[in-house]
């Protein structure tokens, strides 16, 4: 029932003859460990590395573990010295994993610049801290996710402590020296954005520039605004479900039906008895509350998926679950989760920090309550984390060219985030995606634009008029697929 899983963690969830400053030829050209290889998504030969870095910086002597870097190789015969360096989110994905993105999102870029994909330590080939649950465990409460992860826990002979944010960086500026780039241009990706600004703290002599999509402010905590993110999203398919006429008269009251299907998990009374969607086996389960909200908020991520949850919403309410159930089961962002490494980071940085009150007042006027912070806290419970630097959760700021970038119906990092953090960037533009839900670099005409800003470091002079006909999809009103 890897739906279950899903449900758990969902949401979390760039010239020929040209050579760099210090005469020597590019990184990719130099070889520098790299050795052909292969990685998903990217059907030609890339280049890959593995990188030997202490567990603990504070211990060099003591014991290492191995971290893997690809790069894609820029596509014309101009190359730049500077590539494009890309931090995965999470956290806990691993960027080597996410070729197929890269290649499209990144696509006007590579023409000039290689495309750099480091898995940070706990994922992909970084000494992975992957949960590898049962797919027959039914997890029904809380506790039983405690006790998955104690287990996970128990199962590593590694001190899990070590994989902090700071070791990350760590991590990725010993792989630049070893690659041999001056200057980088960096790309986040909702928790990415984290390490770009972190990066950006410890590191400034070697960005270029920055570009940060579906922004997580270090300085807002991430389960104080959680709530009210949601909510908002939430709010705004309702709104524009009024407003269209298909959708209002399949849906008559869309919010009433959340609440009902609410109510009924936090009742105890939702429970699906039917077959299994993977495997066909007649299965029974309760859903609680925690997990009814998920199916809600993670489905909002994508603009595209979001085209059924009113369908879902409205089948859950009215007793039916086989489509909620179904489109868990169909797999999230939590299946390229490396479920330790986001664990590592959260548990030390982003648990310990939510203020009870602040909390609770988000909470109250959202429909998703606090069941995001209980969820992790939950896990947290059973793993060991290290606090951040002091300084780390301070405001991003920087004079280096920055691009952000938002989309206008994100269920974790609202364009107000965005906002946010263009306060400590006087060069800096935000842009925000209408129609979008988390991450934009791969929408419409965005791939041009980053492509054209990294050329030019001049976000001013964008003209993002290319992705002003987007809005939200049509919702579908019926089980033939129907759109509004």
């Amino acid at each position: 029932m890897n739906y279950l899983k899903s449900m758990f963690m969902a949401g979390l969830v760039v010239a020929a003859g040209i050579l760099p400053a210090n005469g020597q030829q590019p990184a990719t050209e130099k070889g520098a460990g790299l050795e052909p290889c292969f990685i998903k998504g990217v059907k030609s030969r890339v280049k890959c590395m593995t990188l030997d870095v202490p567990l603990d910086y504070a211990d060099p002597a003591g014991p290492t573990i191995s971290v893997f870097a690809a790069v894609l190789p820029a596509t014309g015969s101009n190359v730049e010295p500077d590539p494009l360096w890309v931090f995965a989110g999470g956290p806990g994905q691993a960027a080597a994993e996410l070729g197929a993105i890269a290649r499209t999102a990144f696509k006007h870029i590579r023409r000039t610049r290689d495309i750099v994909l480091v898995d940070q330590r706990g994922t992909g080939k970084s000494n992975p801290l992957q949960c590898e649950i049962d797919p027959t465990v039914v997890m029904e409460s809380l506790s039983d996710w405690t006790n998955v992860v104690a287990e996970c826990r128990a199962g590593y002979d590694i001190d899990v402590r070590h994989f902090t944010m700071e070791n990350v960086i760590r991590d990725m500026e010993a792989v630049r020296s070893m690659l041999g780039y001056e200057q980088l241009n960096l790309w986040g990706g909702s928790w990415g954005t984290r390490t770009v600004g972190l990066y950006l703290k410890r590191y400034p002599a070697h960005v270029r520039s920055i570009i940060v999509d579906g922004v997580a402010p270090p300085d807002l905590p991430l389960f104080e605004t959680a709530p009210e993110s949601a909510e908002r999203a939430l709010r705004l398919l309702v709104e524009d479900c009024e407003k269209s006429a298909a959708c209002s008269e399949t849906y008559s009251n869309l919010a009433e039906d959340v609440r009902a299907y609410l109510a009924k998990a936090e009742a105890g009374e939702l429970r699906y008895e039917g077959a299994d969607p993977l495997t066909g086996e007649d299965v029974s389960f309760s859903i609680p509350f925690n997990m009814a909200v998920e199916s809600i908020r993670s489905v909002m991520y994508s603009a595209d998926a979001t085209v059924m949850l009113p369908y879902m919403i409205h089948q859950a309410a009215a007793g039916n679950l086989k489509p909620i159930v179904a489109s868990l089961s169909s797999g999230s962002a939590a299946e390229s989760m490396y479920v330790g490494a986001t664990l590592s980071i959260l548990c030390g940085e982003e648990i310990p920090r939510t203020r009870p009150d602040q909390l609770e007042s988000a909470a109250k006027d959202s429909f998703a309550k606090d069941s995001y912070f209980e969820t992790w806290k939950a896990g947290c419970d059973a793993w060991d984390a290290l606090p951040p630097a002091a300084d780390a959760l301070e405001p991003a700021t920087g004079d280096v060219p920055a691009l952000i970038l938002s989309g206008n119906l994100d269920p974790i990092t609202p364009p107000s985030m965005g906002e946010h953090w263009l306060r400590g960037f006087p060069n800096g533009r935000h842009i925000i995606v209408h129609g979008n839900g988390h991450i934009t670099s791969t929408t419409a005409c965005m791939p041009r634009l980053l492509g054209k800003f990294v050329d030019t470091l001049d976000a001013q002079a964008l003209d993002d008029s290319c992705l002003g006909h987007l809005k939200r999809l049509p919702v579908v009103t019926g089980l033939n697929g129907q759109v509004d």
